[in-house]
């Protein structure tokens, strides 16, 4: 079993709360009859999930990858 380190937990948990504020934010709009409604879900909400997803990418990416616990060379790969 691999462990996960707290720094990618942490940025997974704020890309998440990112994205979930930005639904919130377009749900509300969605009910709210003026027409400055459109323009809060398109930039608030949009802006929101958008920095959710990119931060969501960044933290795959940027995530350090497992080292190997055994300490045995990994087998050469065949052609």
């Amino acid at each position: 079993m691999t462990t996960v380190a707290p720094q990618l937990i942490r940025r997974l948990q704020r890309a998440g709360l990112l994205v979930a504020l930005g639904l919130i934010v377009e749900t509300v709009t969605l009910f709210w009859p003026h027409p400055t409604a459109f323009l809060v879900f398109l930039f608030l909400g949009g802006l929101l999930v958008a920095a959710g997803v990119l931060l969501y990418l960044f933290a795959i990416v940027s995530s350090p990858l497992p080292s190997a616990t055994s300490g045995e060379p990994s087998p050469p790969a065949s052609a």
